[in-house]
């Protein structure tokens, strides 16, 4: 069959054959510049419990769980330098996964101690914070573990074999103690759950 000259049934089987190949060497790049190593760094650090990853668009999205006896922030520290060496500069979600408990011990201490928590990220207040985390904590015989960075709040609540994870983000100013909206954009973006 031709058109004005042009054999419509090769153009046909050229364009497929283009397409093909296009989308081949985009699943080849995405394969071996991004999985490859983000599953090499997840599955060599030894805090790691489990993992998974998903592509949700512009943005990588990773789930992690740590082990129970994992230092959260040092592993988290250590999954953000990974991440971001593994990514270059493609953009990526942390997600910590936790295993909560089915009576939702540890979710009622966050639910009670998490005023405080966000209140010490915005004032900076966080013996403060301590005090109640560790009070609501205690009262459930939950053992809770903060530790607090330059540009995190990490709270670690544990009960019989089951965690709780946070991290959250340091909203305080240090020029003046008043607490800023937090940052959106660009980068790597952390949460936990």
């Amino acid at each position: 069959m031709n058109w004005q000259g042009l054999k419509i049934p090769i153009i046909i089987v050229s364009l497929l054959a283009g397409m093909a190949l296009f989308f081949a060497g985009q699943w080849l790049y995405q394969k071996y510049s991004f999985n490859e190593p983000l599953n090499d760094a997840l599955k060599s650090n030894p805090s790691i419990e489990s993992f998974s990853v998903s592509d949700k668009g512009r943005v990588l999205q990773v789930d992690v769980s740590l082990k129970y006896d994992a230092d959260m922030m040092m592993s988290y520290k250590e999954l953000i330098k990974e991440l971001t060496n593994a990514m270059g500069k493609k953009n990526f979600q942390l997600i910590l996964g936790d295993s909560r408990d089915i009576d939702d011990v540890l979710g009622q201490v966050w639910y009670k101690a998490q005023y405080a928590v966000y209140e010490a990220s915005f004032q900076g207040n966080f013996q403060d914070m301590a005090t109640v985390v560790n009070r609501e904590a205690s009262t459930s015989g939950v053992v809770a573990i903060i530790n607090v960075d330059q540009e995190n709040i990490y709270l670690r609540l544990k009960h019989e074999g089951h965690t709780l994870d946070q991290v959250i983000t340091l909203n305080v100013n240090q020029n003046n103690g008043i607490g800023q909206a937090p940052a959106t954009g660009g980068g790597n973006n952390d949460q936990g759950n």
